[in-house]
């Protein structure tokens, strides 16, 4: 069998085009430093959100051994997977739901509480 290539079709920009894409560029080149604050500020966001996920988790965790449950004993009652479960206590970069937060939570007879600032 042949691997198949595809083809690069190119063509010059009509004049219109050319006048739309460097208004764009100039727009952007304008605004480079408001951009790159945002985005800035995006991460430093996200990365805040992501610690207390994984504060929250540690605290499930430590809760979840100080019952002296195992983590098959959370799986019955929140209908997580084992496996699921142990990713989220063991891995640094667990995303979870806030759906999945309030099931292990609540399997640990907690509440979980989202606040803003």
């Amino acid at each position: 069998m042949t691997k198949r290539q595809a083809k690069r079709v190119h063509r010059d920009l009509t004049p219109e085009e050319e006048q739309r894409w460097n208004r764009a560029r100039g727009e952007a080149e304008r605004d480079k430093k408001e951009i790159l604050a945002k985005g800035r500020r995006v991460k430093a966001a996200r990365n805040r959100v992501r610690v207390a996920v994984r504060d929250a988790l540690k605290v499930l965790k430590a809760e979840r051994q100080a019952q002296g449950l195992s983590l098959s004993d959370v799986e019955q009652r929140s209908g997580i997977g084992r496996a699921a479960l142990s990713r989220l206590e063991n891995e640094s970069e667990a995303n979870p739901t806030v759906v999945t937060l309030t099931r292990y939570a609540e399997a640990l007879g907690k509440t979980l509480v989202v606040g803003f600032e």
